[in-house]
């Protein structure tokens, strides 16, 4: 899977801790169906995990951007 610069900002983001959906419109200003869009991907690559459905929160499981560093 090829990141984005969204997908990125979504990295930085849930590195922190666990977000929102709603969190992570926000934080990278882009709108709710493009979040969306990334976020099903990034879970789908088995990168991030919805941990709440009901909520949308999300947590990191595995940063792709540290494949094969170190």
């Amino acid at each position: 899977m090829e990141l984005t610069a969204l997908d990125e900002a979504i990295l930085d983001e849930l590195n922190e801790g666990a977000r929102t959906q709603g969190f992570l419109v926000d934080a990278t200003g882009e709108p709710r169906y493009k979040v969306h869009e990334r976020l099903k991907l990034l879970v789908a690559a088995g990168h991030i995990e919805n941990i709440h459905e009901n909520t949308a929160l999300y947590e990191l499981r595995t940063d792709p951007r540290s494949d094969g560093e170190s």
